[in-house]
This record gives C-alpha cells, structure tokens and sequence, in this order.
C-alpha cells in the first residue's frame, strides 16, 4: 500500500507534470500566433490542435489539484503526518490543507521553542504550496524546505523565523495593498494585517535587511530565491549548477574533485589518498530589477501584484542567468565560462575558427570519468543548430540526438544557454566560447541571499521634476556565483584571428 507522503508527493508531480504541459502548450502557441501573417496550412491546424490539447489539460489539471487536496487531507485525518517537530525529521515538503495549515501562522513564535518555531515553519510552506499551485510549485517548496533542514542551527532558525513571517497571506495582502498606494495603504490594513507586518518588520530587522529608507521584505511567494527554481525558470544554470541558499552575506563552504582509493597487497603501507580541499568563499551581489506604474493601473488591477511579480521576476531571471554565464565575478557573480575559460579545463576546437564534428567528442573524452555520470552539454541554440546540420560523407545525419525532444549529443542531455557565444567571426581576433560540458551541479555553485527587499516609490517625477502620475516597485536582491571544481567541466573554445 502506498504511503500517505508518497501519494502526497506523487500528487503535486502530477499538477507540476501536467501545468509543464500546458506551459510548454502557451510557448509554442505564442510562438506560432507571432507569425500570424505567415502560417501555412499545416500551422493553422496545428494552433487548433493546441487550443484542443489546453482545453483538455485545463480538465485534467483541475482534477490533479483536487487530487493532491484530497490525498494531503486523507493523511492529515490518519494522523499520518505526526504531530510537531515530525514535518522536518521525516523531510516532508508539501504538508497542510485543513484548519491546521492555517493555524501556522496564528500564533505567538516568541512563546514557541526552535523546533516548534521549524515546525509551524514547514506546515506554513506546506499550506502556501496548497493556496498557490499555479505559482508556488514543488520546487520552490522544497527549495525553502531544504533550508529548514541545514545543520546550521542559527541559520535554521532564521529561516523559519522568515519563512514563517513572510508566508503570512495576511502579510501578503498588506503588501499588496502598500503597492496600490505605498502613502496611504497601511490606512486600510486590518489589524491582522497590521500584526503580520508588524512580524515581519521584526524579522527584517533581525536580518539587517531594512534600512532607514523604508524597505519592506517582500512575501515569501514574490521572493526569487524561492521562485527561481527549476520549474520556474529558464535559465539553464539554475536547474543544473548547485544552489545554496543563506540569509548572511557570503556563503563559505568546502569542496574537493575527490579522494583516491587503492588495491593494496598483505602487510604493505597504504598510500596517501588524501583529497586536496578547497575552500571556496562566494559573497552575493546587490541586483535590482525597477518598474514603473500608473496611479490607473495600481488603482484597477485585481491582480496587479501578480502581474508586477510575474514582470520582475523575468527581468531579475534575465540579469542573473547573463551574470552566471558571463559575469566578471567582482561587479557581479562569476559566471561559469568566465570560471573555466583560461584554466586547464579550457580546450580549443580541432577545427579552423569553426566549430568541428569531433568538438563534442573531445569535450566528452576530456572530462574526467568521475563527473560523467552527471554530464550535460550546454551552449547557444545557434551552435546546436549547427551540429543539427552536419551530415556524413553518405547524408546521413552526425548528430540526429539533437533533434530529438528532450535534445540529447552524445548520449547527455543538451541545454539551451542564450548567453554563449553563438556565432564566430573568422574575420576577428576573439575566444568564442561555444560550449560547455560536464557535471554542473560539481562544477558550478549559485548562493542566494534569502528575504529580498523592495522599496516604493509614491510618486515618479519628470524632467522637470513634475509627478508624471506613475509609482515605482524596486526589487533588490543578494546573489552570487563561482566556479568551485573547475576539474568537472570542460569548455570549448573556437578561436580566430583576423
């Protein structure tokens, strides 16, 4: 028989497999729509086609959530998830749908001990999950989960304290009405609201994340450390590199490429199979993502918030994924071609200033056998394009994987990075970084400075220091990035020459 965390944790993978569908559905749908006035016949039908397939899924997504709903409240009813402290130590994300759930957050924490504090923390993560399933997926709640499962324990603690705080819906809703009017929105809150806000002020501060302009943390659920996981995000490395999240302001960790084990023969000294250890310091970058608004959008947006969210979120998403690919590491985070170019990792093509047919095998021949397992190649769409094309001497397709969905070379998955070098100029003296392989989640850490902060503007002024009629929403968040095991990864270079 199944266990309840099981058909708990298989029911959210069914939405999250179903709301990919759909996802990827709206994709290609806008993409055809984009080129209305050039469809063939064969892409008309195809628009149909969609509009059928997303009506359908509509359906089964529904059931699939009224599923989850249903199995989460079953448990619960069994008494199947323990009672407090259990949520952490069993490891179980996606908790809470009853009056319980809601009960996390009505509560005195300054009466509560650390564990209950983490325990009420995850019912709270749980029930967020179970409000907001088009948004808040199961990534992102196992992305702030796994935080509460750390063996810092001041960390932990903090992390509780913010997720515990900032999930607040009667927080989230005080923020909401703040953007609306950032002068007068706090004339309407309730006094639920004004206790919510009132724990999360306490919270920031404990933190250091206010200042003396005013900032306000943003909700649990608007936060990009939590909504930039993997099924909410297009940038590559934040699905494959290895992500720490911290509420300090540099992450310290060790690393190592591995030790050395031995056959030895009777009585004979063991040899020195010591790794060699690194420690890598990785501090966060201050990024920042602005949007202005009109008084007329504030005023008649029901769902304005969600909106403003959804648009700073890609631009946040945007910065970062060019800064993990490319960034200089000391104005920004180290990307990973930045890392790996220049080091011993670095492989020049066996071409003339082009891409060869035997980059990819060289690449692959070259990284060491430990880091295989988990390899991936990564470059411009554009480079993949160019594999795509390459025939043999008979016609017949080199690279035919590629073609395939999900694209795979050489046996490994491909990815998709737009920020990589996707054309060469042989008429230029340049590196051209056309590709990456390797095990990224080795190779490459990503730290994020929980509980970002945004700052309102009431009012936007002119050239002539005029109120144009527009407020402003300013996200700023802490990230950073680097190469910490250069040893898993290789990089191609395609150099020319003018």
């Amino acid at each position: 028989m199944t266990s309840p965390m099981k058909a708990v944790k298989a029911a959210a993978a069914k939405v999250e497999d179903l709301t990919g569908k759909y996802n990827r559905l709206v994709t290609e749908q806008n993409d055809l729509v984009s080129r209305s006035t050039t469809l063939t016949d064969g892409q008309s039908n195809r628009l149909d086609d969609i509009s059928r397939a997303m009506t359908k899924l509509d359906g089964e997504i529904e059931q699939a959530r009224e599923l989850y709903r249903s199995v989460l409240a079953d448990g619960y009813e069994a008494g199947s998830f323990g009672t407090e402290g259990s949520a952490q130590a069993s490891g179980l994300t996606y908790i809470d749908h009853t009056e319980t759930s809601r009960a996390a957050w009505d509560v005195d924490v300054d009466k509560l001990s650390r564990s209950q504090v983490i325990d009420r923390a995850n019912r709270a993560i749980g029930a967020t999950f179970d409000r907001k399933l088009d948004r808040f997926t199961p990534s992102a709640a196992e992305a702030a989960s796994e935080m509460l499962r750390g063996t810092d324990q001041a960390e932990v603690s903090r992390v509780a304290q913010w997720a515990l705080a900032a999930s607040n819906p009667a927080y989230e809703s005080a923020f909401a009405k703040l953007v609306k009017d950032p002068t007068r929105g706090h004339l309407e809150w309730s006094d639920v609201e004004r206790n919510a806000y009132r724990r999360v002020n306490e919270v920031a501060r404990a933190m250091s994340l206010t200042d003396a302009n005013g900032g306000f943390m943003v909700p649990f659920t608007l936060d990009p450390a939590i909504l930039l996981t993997s099924d909410s995000s297009t940038n590559p490395l934040r699905q494959l590199a290895t992500i720490k999240r911290i509420t300090t302001d540099t992450w310290n960790g060790i690393t190592s490429a591995g030790a050395t084990s031995e056959w030895k023969s009777e009585a004979a000294e063991v040899a020195d199979g010591s790794p060699t250890l690194a420690q890598p310091s990785i501090p966060t970058f201050f990024g920042d993502s602005f949007i202005p608004y009109s008084f007329e959008y504030g005023g008649d947006a029901d769902d304005g918030l969600s909106e403003l969210t959804q648009i700073l979120m890609d631009s946040a998403d945007n910065l970062m994924a060019t800064a993990y690919t490319t960034g200089n590491g000391t104005t920004a985070p180290q990307g990973i071609v930045t890392g790996l170019a220049g080091t011993s990792s670095e492989i020049n093509t066996t071409g003339s200033e082009a891409l060869d047919d035997s980059d990819p095998f060289v690449l692959q021949n070259a990284l060491p056998a430990r880091f295989s397992a988990n390899a991936v190649f990564m470059s411009h769409i554009a480079t993949a394009n160019t594999y795509r094309q390459m025939e043999t001497t008979n016609g017949a397709l080199m690279f035919p994987e590629l073609r395939e969905n999900p694209p795979r070379l050489l046996g490994k998955r491909w990815f998709e990075n737009s920020n990589m070098d996707g054309s060469i100029n042989a008429a230029a003296t340049a590196s051209n970084y056309a590709m990456v392989y390797g095990s990224i989640r080795d190779a490459y850490y990503i730290v994020d400075r929980v509980a970002s902060t945004v700052e309102l503007l009431p009012h936007i002024t002119g050239a002539n220091g005029r109120p144009t009629g527009q407020r402003g929403i300013l996200l700023w968040f802490r990230t950073g990035a680097e190469v910490v095991v250069p040893q898993a990864a290789r990089l191609l270079d395609v150099p020319t020459a003018a």
